[in-house]
């Protein structure tokens, strides 16, 4: 039963392959550069895209470019996908190991094409290796952040891959008879061409959806977030607090702020330099951040002044918070800072009268109490 000719599966894959490396190019230009991968995923659609193109000019072409050659460009391109996703995940990459593989394989292939002549050996080569790279595709794939549908998307074509290598090994035994003709036309082998080509397009969609996704993460990021320290920016700020203002006043739960301002910083600058003010910035926030909970909210509004939300949070336990943060600033672990210290002012909020009645006012009464601390001596809280 003939459905097409299984040429025309390896020339659309091989057309689709370089219009998708066409684009995974253009991403690895023009995407933050922390976004890394990219460039190799370009190359490794367009190697297993030319790698179909050859195959399909067997008969046209010397075995060696239509076979050997072929096949060392599928495997190259196939490693370049798993050291991209490794790039992609921040893992380290190995090249020697493995092109010490690839480089043995192609042997092996030469050695089937002229040697020994054994076209079901060659089969079974390419398919193992198929399996391998597949299996380390949809492991890296599941787990590429951001893990959502990108990821999942990538992996089930990894796994489609995995699936295919497979079949073509179990079926190994219904070509024995056969020469080596990658075109006939048994449904098997049209089966194992049409996967493939369906593959080559899978995986390229999955990396653009991947490389997508990731972008956006990272824009969303720009947007919400101090770029030097990562806490929140003043909008995002406000934006949350909003939100938890409406909840504790639906739940009559105190909402608390604390307004930080590290002492003498405009000191720290003109002795040290502003790179190290920079460091003591970060070290703040670093530090700070450990010690708050999951809900609690720590944003930076400017130079080196910081709020800090803290919902369903009294006034004594707040007081304790400040207190907590207070002396672990003043504790120095990283003596290749200068010593700073920190004063910090406390409002809580309950919805009661007297209290604060938006978000506006509770953060006015912390700041206030922040400006206290100052005046009376610094490296204290007020609240």
């Amino acid at each position: 039963m003939e459905f097409i000719d299984p040429r025309s599966f390896l020339f659309t894959a091989s057309l689709l392959g370089l219009l998708c490396a066409m684009v995974l190019a253009v991403q690895a230009r023009s995407f933050p550069g922390e976004i890394e991968g990219l460039g190799d995923w370009a190359k490794a659609v367009a190697l297993i895209a030319c790698a179909s193109g050859l195959a399909c000019l067997r008969g046209n072409l010397p075995s060696f470019f239509t076979v050997v050659v072929a096949s060392a460009m599928f495997l190259f391109g196939q490693l370049l996908l798993i050291v991209g996703l490794r790039r992609y995940s921040g893992r380290a990459i190995h090249w020697r190991p493995a092109l010490d593989i690839l480089g043995a394989l192609v042997l092996v292939i030469v050695w089937l094409t002229y040697g020994s002549q054994h076209y079901q050996g060659r089969l079974f080569v390419m398919a193992l290796a198929h399996i391998v790279f597949s299996a380390a595709g949809a492991f890296l794939a599941w787990r590429a952040p951001p893990q959502g549908f990108g990821s999942r998307f990538l992996s089930g074509f990894f796994l489609l891959g995995l699936l295919v290598a497979l079949y073509r090994i179990a079926t190994l035994p219904a070509v024995v008879d056969l020469t080596d003709d990658l075109f006939d036309h048994s449904l098997i082998q049209q089966v194992y061409l049409g996967f493939f080509s369906l593959g080559v397009l899978g995986l390229s969609i999955g990396l653009i959806l991947l490389a997508n996704e990731r972008l956006r993460v990272e824009l969303e990021f720009m947007a919400t977030r101090d770029p030097m320290t990562g806490a929140l920016n003043r909008r995002a700020f406000f934006s949350r607090a909003e939100l938890e203002w409406a909840r504790g006043k639906r739940s009559r739960q105190p909402l608390a702020a604390i307004a930080a301002d590290i002492d003498f910083f405009k000191k720290v600058n003109d002795t040290h330099g502003h790179h190290v003010g920079d460091l003591v910035i970060k070290d703040f926030c670093q530090r700070t951040g450990q010690m708050l909970r999951l809900p609690d909210v720590l944003a930076r509004f400017g130079g080196e002044e910081f709020v800090i939300l803290l919902p369903d949070t009294g006034l004594a336990e707040a007081r304790q918070v400040a207190e907590r943060i207070r002396k672990e600033i003043q504790k120095r672990p990283n003596k290749s800072l200068p010593a700073y210290t920190v004063s910090l002012g406390v409002a809580v909020s309950q919805g009661a009268p007297g209290q604060p009645a938006s978000i506006e006012a509770l953060l006015a009464m912390a700041d206030e109490k922040l400006y206290q601390a100052k005046e009376s001596g610094r490296n204290r809280v007020v609240g």
